[in-house]
């Protein structure tokens, strides 16, 4: 149970929470801006650029050099996993199925990347595992190519189904339909591989020796163009999220990439061979780039909030436990610390004492000298009542009107009446002049002690009652057991 409002806490202003749109926690939902728009616009324009730059090159023969294709399929695995990871997360988060279609289409390329680093002749045999052809690499380069913009392609047709809503996400179907797509991808990666490898022989011959043939450079330009439609639905699917615009991004580098390093080269480790897989490194790395970016806001903004939530929570709590005009703990504050502490005495057998105080002649106080001064009597008193305690455990409340309350965790009757003593003894230095008092030309309180000896369990209320009865005898501070 939390603890009640310490004594002489002031109450703090409520901090405004600032306001966050639901969309802007994903990039799938966040309506592209100006910025973002110029940014990606700005990334394919210095794509483009080079690309022009690298094209009359495009043939020129380089030296092979073998450890590049391990290093580019490991990269490129590396950053599409994590990709479609970070895509199956915001599924799971919105239900959107063009998300579990985009998530399934980079899990498929960073499996058809990895079957391609098997079967690559010269990586780990000379002609590749699984009893792979001269054609086999070709083929499933040309088939991890094709599949990339079909799924766009659905993802674009699927991406404004409005999501099933909550009971979609309280079934936990998003989980299943991760594992089902995920089983999916396997088994299409599986299935083209095994067509790959063990029918090469009837394969056309897209490659020979390092050198695309026409048939390769006809089958390539399809795939191009295939590449080409995809951007171009997922274009005219508006309007675009910061994800459509970046996924935009992502196809035109890799229209770059297969025309340098399959459509206007040569043939394998020449000079466009080799920049059009940088090329698909860098279409690879973008939208993960910007997934990760949108991930760190998100957190910044969740801690935001959550600080402002915890800003707010205390202020609520101190604003439900404290007294407004005294900033002492309420009444409510009060009942809920002193059976904490008598619960706390029982168990481990502490002396505990409650103290009562009451005004003397109050209402006679407000008669002659109007309700605001009277406030601002009790709001002194109250003060006086702060200083006094300066244990955490202690708990000093305004009871009710001008009735105030002292809890004394540890304190045994003795020590009670000290306290009470000098809190009548300060009251009275305060000097506040009451004309109508019978008993003093100055405001003063009289003060009732109740002592809870250790180990005896006394019900909360009846220390209430006995601390009652000792403030109805006379004014100096009188004390009962309970």
């Amino acid at each position: 149970m939390r603890r009640p409002l310490p004594r002489g806490v002031a109450s703090a202003n409520m901090h405004s929470i600032p306001p966050q749109r639901p969309s802007t926690a994903y990039l799938a939902t966040e309506p592209a801006g100006s910025r973002e728009t110029f940014a990606a616009g700005a990334t394919v324009f210095v794509s483009v650029v080079l690309f022009v730059i690298a094209v009359p090159y495009a043939t020129v023969a380089l030296v092979p050099f073998p450890a590049f294709i391990p290093i580019y399929v490991t990269a490129l695995v590396i950053f599409d996993l994590i990709t479609a990871v970070l895509l199956f997360g915001q599924y799971r988060a919105l239900g959107s199925v063009g998300l579990l279609v985009l998530g399934g289409a980079y899990l498929f390329t960073a499996t058809a990347t990895g079957a391609y680093a098997l079967i690559f002749p010269g990586l780990f045999t000379p002609t590749g595992l699984f009893g792979s052809g001269p054609q086999t690499s070709s083929a499933l380069y040309m088939l991890w190519h094709s599949g990339f913009p079909v799924a766009v392609m659905a993802y674009a047709k699927l991406k404004h189904r409005t999501p099933q809503g909550a009971q979609w996400l309280e079934r936990r179907q998003t989980r299943k339909g991760v594992i089902a797509a995920a089983l999916v991808v396997l088994a299409v990666v599986t299935l083209v591989t095994t067509i790959a490898t063990a029918g090469h022989e009837h394969l056309p011959v897209f490659l020979n020796g390092n050198r695309t043939t026409p048939v390769g450079k006809a089958v390539l330009s399809g795939i191009w163009l295939l590449s080409l439609v995809a951007l171009a639905m997922l274009w005219r699917r508006k309007p675009h999220s910061l994800l459509d615009v970046w996924l935009q991004v992502v196809l035109c580098v890799w229209l770059l990439d297969i025309a340098l390093a399959a459509v206007l080269n040569t043939g394998r480790y020449d000079l466009g061979w080799y920049v059009g897989r940088v090329y698909g490194l860098l279409a690879a790395g973008f939208l993960l780039i910007v997934l990760l970016s949108e991930s760190a806001r998100h957190h910044a903004r969740l801690r935001q909030v959550t600080a402002a939530l915890e800003a707010a929570n205390d202020s609520l709590w101190r604003i439900s436990m404290q007294d407004g005009l005294t900033e002492l703990a309420n009444r409510r504050a009060f009942d809920i610390h002193l059976a904490e502490q008598v619960a706390l005495a029982v168990r481990h057998e502490r002396p505990l004492a409650l103290v009562m105080m009451d005004v003397d002649h109050f209402k006679a106080y407000n008669d002659e000298y109007g309700h605001q001064q009277g406030d601002e009597c009790l709001r002194t008193i109250a003060k006086v009542l702060q200083a006094c305690g300066r244990r955490p455990s202690d708990l000093a409340a305004r009871y009710g009107g001008e009735e105030f309350a002292l809890v004394l965790p540890e304190t045994d009757q003795d020590g009670a009446l000290h306290i009470a003593t000098a809190l009548q003894l300060a009251v009275s230095r305060l000097s506040i002049p009451h004309s109508q008092c019978s008993t003093d030309p100055h405001v003063s309180i009289s003060a009732g002690v109740a002592a809870l000896p250790p180990g005896q369990d006394t019900p909360p209320a009846r220390m209430i009652e006995a601390a009652d009865q000792a403030l109805s005898r006379p004014r100096t501070a009188a004390a009962t057991r309970s």
